[in-house]
């Protein structure tokens, strides 16, 4: 790249020539002059000639400006960042050190292999956001899986924004690939989490987690079912109770609609099950398809579009797993995606690179969060399609690329990989003895399952690898480690317990979902998301009570303490390894939104699924007992994540926030630059 620079003596030097200099300025603008009078006047009598002329000037300049403005930049070489999700240093070091992960261990020995400081909390949405952006939750707004409005005490995702039915930027910082862009660098992110809707980039951006299912959810599954069953209620699907026929009715629930004076309801295709248990099998037939679907087996990825008025079409694309043909009808709908040929939201940048994509790998996953979990831990489907599941997202995501790889020549790529977060949560009971679900017969699959999908990461490491010359920067990390969920934590019981929370009954057993049952009156501290606790504190919350200042230091410090001396009487351990006050982990423009505390678990314990609602069971702890066993959500200081690189890492203790100023000092900004960008990282290399 060529850069034009003057120095002091330059300046001197022009100074010395500038009196003859400028007397041949004044010579050349009197030629000039008489050259350009003479133009006018043949212009002047000719008036559409000029106009021709001052058009094709004007559209000339604007095509120029065009052409300028995509040129790409004179950077030739390849930054290389592949995200596996989760990878913990425990099972890293001791494979690699076994010879079990040949490409990691190469890396480590020319290269460098550390620990990564991951973000606290240790969130995926929020370590990823941090990884992006180089900053903290207190300066790029993403804090937790489920915020609150304090105003209304209402819940919400943090993952998506939609405002006026059009999905909101979620980050509110400046990601890496926008300084890239800015430079005119080729970039290519494929999956980041929090990137939907995605961003102009220069370059192309395939949106990641947040992206939501054609319902608007982060993945609601359906499943239909002849068996009579107990009325419990499902937390990741609707469940369809469908009557014993030859032929079966059913639908396929779409997105809502509103009708003018009614309340908005779901658009529905229907759609036939025609059972065929000699064969065990069944027939399924909607919108001009026909296919058998076998017991034990997937469709392929069938098209549903629905009607949503106005003329428009919201265009979806599903896959059905028949669970049971006989002597029950047990039949799977996957959450219905958004189709990537045409998506109703934007969810590539540019719009038609989601079609693209579709075009040279085939149909695939669109929803942030592709693995549908919650159907395993709900028991509508076993261990075996769920892995099945998992393995053709592993292959979608190796596909997308390979496809990058094969024509990317410089710049920046970046490809996340969600698959061995999703192995750890769902299979880490088969190998914990102590947890709850732990089988000693299970089959020998499961229990070496999670090394299995770490030496698949070790295999598209090898790949990529492959693919650099020594002058290009590869760097492979994971956001934050793993381990055991053995015990589900109910923060607002345990605040209800000591005096800090009170229900609107206070001879009510427990307290619903979505702080419904809450006496704000009588409630100076309550707990949403996955350890996140706020004060009730007045002329902030709608019904404070704690005044700001050394009242409310006092009651943290109060509830801290009491947090830290916590005891779980069945196994006689402590609960909580540190508890954090929110001005104190948290800094910047968006500060005021932080938890005032943040509970830091040990090893074993997890703030339940219940908590992160804001409801109050009735059980202080209890044994976990869904095939989520593994988790994350602990000290950070206890799970941190790995980083690798083929460039030496000079920095001893690095941190998930120092990748973007790493990235930057690679394409050209010096330290004073990065200084000004209020980074919280600094540089590895």
């Amino acid at each position: 790249m060529n850069y034009a620079y003057i120095d002091p003596g330059t300046g001197i030097t022009i100074a010395t020539f500038s009196g003859w200099l400028i007397a041949a300025l004044i010579a050349l603008a009197g030629l000039f002059g008489v050259f350009f009078k003479r133009i006018f006047r043949f212009f002047k009598n000719n008036k559409k000639l000029m106009i021709i002329v001052i058009a094709a000037v004007v559209i000339g300049i604007i095509i120029t400006g065009i052409v300028m403005n995509k040129k790409e930049a004179d950077f030739d070489k390849k930054i290389i960042i592949i995200g596996f999700d989760g990878l913990s240093p425990g099972i890293v070091e001791t494979m690699m050190n076994e010879g079990k992960l040949p490409n990691f261990q190469r890396l480590r020995e020319t290269g460098s292999y550390k620990r990564l400081s991951t973000t606290n909390p240790p969130l995926s949405p929020v370590a990823w956001t941090g990884f992006a952006t180089g900053r903290n939750p207190g300066k790029n707004g993403v804090f937790d899986f489920i915020v609150r409005d304090p105003k209304t005490y209402s819940l919400s995702l943090s993952l998506s924004n939609f405002k006026g039915g059009k999905p909101r930027r979620v980050i509110k910082s400046t990601n890496f690939w926008e300084y890239t862009s800015k430079k005119r660098i080729q970039t290519i992110i494929l999956g980041s989490p929090v990137t939907f809707p995605p961003d102009k980039v220069f370059g192309k951006m395939l949106s990641g987690m947040g992206v939501p299912d054609i319902l608007g959810t982060e993945g609601t599954f359906s499943f239909y079912t002849t068996e009579k069953e107990k009325k419990e209620k499902d937390i990741g699907g609707t469940v369809f109770h469908i009557r014993k026929s030859t032929i079966i009715v059913s639908h396929l629930i779409g997105p809502k609609k509103g009708i003018s004076g009614r309340k908005a309801g779901n658009v529905k295709v229907p759609f036939k099950i025609i059972p065929d248990q000699d064969n065990n099998s069944a027939t399924i037939e909607f919108q001009g398809h026909e296919f058998i679907l076998e017991q034990g087996n997937w469709s392929d990825w069938k098209n549903v579009s629905f009607d949503i008025g106005m003329g428009r079409e919201m265009a979806g694309i599903l896959k059905f797993y028949l669970v049971e043909a006989r002597p029950e009808i047990k039949l799977y709908a996957s959450p219905i995606n958004l189709d990537p040929r045409a998506p109703y939201f934007p969810i590539s940048y540019p719009g038609e690179y989601s079609s693209e994509l579709a075009t040279g790998i085939g149909l695939f996953y669109t929803q942030g969060m592709p693995v549908d979990t919650w159907a395993v831990n709900e028991n509508r489907l076993s261990e075996k399609p769920h892995l099945e599941q998992l393995n053709e997202v592993l292959r979608e995501k190796k596909a997308m690329l390979d496809y990058e790889l094969d024509r990317f020549d410089n710049g920046v790529l970046f490809c996340y990989f969600e698959s061995p977060d999703i192995a750890q949560h769902m299979f880490w009971r088969y190998i914990d003895k102590d947890h709850p679900l732990y089988e000693e017969d299970a089959p020998q699959e499961y229990k070496q399952l999670i090394p299995s999908w770490y030496k698949k990461m070790d295999s598209i490491l090898g790949e990529v690898m492959e693919k650099i010359d020594e002058e290009d920067v590869l760097i492979v990390l994971s956001d934050h480690g793993f381990n055991t969920f053995r015990r589900a934590v109910n923060i607002n019981t345990w605040l209800r317990e000591n005096g800090y929370l009170e229900l609107k009954d206070p001879y009510a057993e427990s307290g619903g979902e979505l702080l419904n049952d809450i006496d704000w009156s009588e409630t100076r501290a309550y707990s949403i998301g996955f350890g996140a606790v706020y004060i009730n504190q007045e002329g902030r919350e709608k019904e404070g009570v704690v005044k700001k200042g050394d009242e409310k230091e006092l009651l943290k410090e109060e509830i801290s303490r009491k947090l830290k001396d916590w005891i779980d009487e069945k196994h006689n351990k402590p609960v909580v390894s540190e508890v954090y006050s929110g001005e104190k982990i948290f800094s910047g423009k968006y500060q005021d939104r932080a938890p005032d505390l943040y509970i830091g678990f040990n090893i074993g314990y997890r703030a339940s699924w219940q908590t992160a609602l804001g409801a109050v069971p009735g059980e202080v702890i209890e044994d976990n007992i869904k095939k989520w066993s593994g988790s994350h959500l602990f000290d950070p200081a206890l799970v941190p994540g790995i980083i690798l690189s083929n460039k030496k890492i000079s920095k001893k203790d690095p941190s998930i926030y120092d990748i973007t100023p790493t990235i930057l000092k690679q394409i050209g900004y010096d330290n004073e630059s990065l200084l000004k960008l209020d980074f919280d990282g600094a540089p590895l290399f």
